[in-house]
């Protein structure tokens, strides 16, 4: 018996210009909600790379009722969670808790966004924590060759920027900076509330009220103009154990109408246990531990990509298989059963979604800014249904063709080293 997809997601629009939204589940004990501001490292201009996400540790440290101990202690009394976080084009702060402890939740978030003190002395503890956490990512290869291949695809347009910022406008933030941004950004034309599970939507627009008319409404900018993808070669020497390839080509925006389509292929590519490359490049040949695709979408732009690391002496070989797979794919090489076995794969990945509150949250939220509306999960299942081989083959020979893939490579040795026989463009090295 599948799942039902009855729903039961109210809407409330603010005269400040704020979205409240929520799905209330009979079923459930607990309750997820979501402030989702949009603004993202993308929107950042260069000199405020990073205090997206600065900001966005900022509010957990204090505010003028509650010391950054009393925030972190406050809902781990009552077993919940508060947590936040930043992405290209948004973000999240939320709570999940059982429903009795929704007005608590409600409170701190509303406390957090409207009167965090960001004193002196808390923003020097952050950036050093920040500065760590940056640190941290530039240890680990996997995490730098991803950026280095967006910056390959993208180049300089901000997209391509590390989320987590520049290390010298970190260094450079003081409260009053941090207070700027704040006040500058968080408008409320810029906010969506979203909350799942036992939730009553009267007492959750009320429960909010504090911050649905507490911030300004503010004229949000036009969209800058959509990125420029591009088919570029980059090879980075560093010393460490493996190589790292990864390629990336542009794809979907998320609301195109084969965005289902294109997770179908994601998941005949590389994105599952059973994928192409999975299968070709760990299971059958042992080249890699692992190897997998992605799919990204965001407002204007998206993108497809594919992420392996292995022993040096075997890239060559890994990276042909890789090219082999792409080019049998944009080829029409898409068979029916792995067309219909992804299809299934995603219907039942969007049903065990649906057990959580949290993701019934976030893709309440999502489907609002990204398309002005929540689909109905009806027609979600409708269009996942319609998924046909043919479309998942059309699809990938619009693609996957090696030609239209950026790629960067990072690990040891010389850039002589990590010839890719199907890249046609020159390669360019950075060390």
């Amino acid at each position: 018996m599948s799942p039902s997809l009855t729903e039961s997601v109210q809407e409330t629009v603010t005269p400040q210009g704020a979205v409240v939204l929520s799905e209330f589940l009979p079923h459930v004990a607990s309750a997820a909600i979501g402030v989702w501001v949009a603004r993202g490292s993308r929107h950042e201009i260069a000199g405020e790379a990073g205090m997206t996400h600065f900001l966005e540790h900022m509010v957990f440290k204090g505010t003028a009722r509650r010391s950054a101990r009393q925030i972190a202690e406050a809902l781990d009394a009552v077993g919940g969670i508060i947590d936040a976080g930043t992405s290209r084009e948004h973000t999240n702060f939320y709570a999940r808790v059982l429903a009795e402890h929704l007005p608590l939740a409600c409170d701190m978030l509303c406390d957090m966004l409207l009167h965090s003190t960001f004193r002196d002395e808390d923003v020097r503890l952050e950036q050093g924590v920040v500065l760590d956490e940056i640190r941290a990512y530039e240890d680990e290869p996997g995490e730098v060759v991803m950026e280095q291949l967006m910056e390959t695809l993208f180049g300089r347009d901000p997209i391509a920027r590390p989320v987590l910022g520049d290390k010298e406008v970190i260094r450079g933030t003081g409260h009053d900076v941090v207070r700027g941004y704040r006040d500058r950004y968080y408008s409320s034309d810029r906010i969506l509330i979203s909350a799942a599970g036992q939730v009553d939507h009267a007492q959750l627009v009320e429960l909010m009220g504090p911050l649905l008319g507490g911030l300004p409404r503010t004229a949000l900018p036009a969209n800058a103009p959509a990125p420029q993808a591009r088919s570029r070669f980059r090879v980075t020497i560093r010393e460490q154990e493996q190589a790292h390839l990864t390629l990336a080509a542009p794809a979907l925006p998320f609301g195109h109408p084969d965005r289902f389509v294109l997770a179908a292929l994601n998941n005949v590519l590389g994105g599952s246990a059973s994928s192409r490359l999975f299968q070709e490049v760990r299971e059958q040949r042992g080249l890699a531990y692992g190897a997998a695709s992605w799919a990204e979408a965001y407002r204007d732009v998206g993108l497809v990509g594919v992420h392996t690391a292995m022993d040096p002496a075997k890239f060559r070989e890994a990276a042909a298989v890789v090219g082999d797979i792409l080019r049998d794919l944009a080829g029409g090489g898409v068979t029916d059963q792995e067309a219909l076995r992804a299809r299934e794969q995603m219907k039942a990945g969007l049903f065990l979604g649906l057990e959580s509150t949290y993701n019934r949250m976030a893709r309440l939220a999502t489907s609002k800014l990204y398309l002005g509306e929540v689909t109905p999960l009806k027609v979600v299942m409708r269009m996942v249904e319609e998924i046909t081989p043919e479309r998942v083959r059309e699809l990938a020979r619009r693609l996957l063709a090696p030609e239209r893939f950026a790629v960067a490579v990072l690990g040891p040795g010389s850039p002589e080293d990590y010839r890719v026989d199907w890249v046609t463009v020159p390669a360019f090295a950075a060390v």
